[in-house]
């Protein structure tokens, strides 16, 4: 890839004060580093975009994602003030907010439009962080991998980038048969690498320090 002009696009996805709640998704959460690791891409993120302000068209974008559940008895429901995005990860300025009520990003909004304009038919990367590792995180990656959204209009080859310990997952089961928070985060992270090449935090934030100008 020509790095110079190279597009890039960080979906952080439904980082959200429901997703906060001590019992709703389960007795137990992986990763406990995730809000560390979140903020940390957010803020690396938002100084490769400033350091490139002046270029006549922005290479690289942030959007967030949040979620609106259809459950009314959902913390994400649109009535519940925790629908809102976690304070560290509200947008500012001109960064992007796309609502959703499925799991995938890509379904019932302008997504994929957004991104294949963004990319210009250029091959490019596209980097997913955010909750939850197993379900709106895992369904729009997958999503990214299938479309091709990273893919310039000639084919070459984009980047579909899942950033796994910038997301988190919850035990799931009932009673004595259930599975390890960790376990389903791992087994989730290892089922996209099909989708996606997996990413750390520390090796994406130095990849765009490396770019800023």
């Amino acid at each position: 890839m020509d790095l110079q002009n190279l597009r890039t696009a960080f979906l952080l996805i439904d980082v959200q004060e429901g997703l906060t709640h001590p019992t709703y998704w389960g007795p137990s959460r992986s990763n406990l580093l995730f809000e560390t690791n979140a903020k940390s891409l957010l803020t690396s993120y938002r100084k490769l975009i400033a350091s490139t302000s002046s270029s006549p068209e922005p290479h690289h974008k942030i959007i967030h994602v949040q979620h609106s559940s259809t459950f009314p008895d959902s913390p994400l429901h649109p009535t519940s003030p925790d629908i809102a995005f976690q304070d560290f990860t509200k947008s500012v300025d001109s960064e992007l907010v796309i609502t959703k009520c499925v799991n995938s990003g890509f379904i019932g909004t302008n997504l994929e439009e957004v991104l294949r304009e963004h990319f210009a038919g250029q091959p490019g990367k596209l980097y997913l962080a955010g909750l939850t590792t197993d379900h709106c995180v895992s369904t729009t990656t997958r999503m990214a991998g299938n479309l091709k959204v990273a893919d310039g209009k000639g084919r070459e080859a984009g980047e579909v980038v899942f950033v796994e310990d910038a997301t988190a997952a919850w035990r799931k089961g009932v009673g004595e048969e259930y599975f390890d928070a960790e376990i389903v985060h791992r087994v989730h992270t290892e089922s996209l690498r099909e989708f996606s090449t997996i990413g750390k935090t520390k090796s994406v934030v130095e990849e765009w320090e490396s770019w800023v100008v």
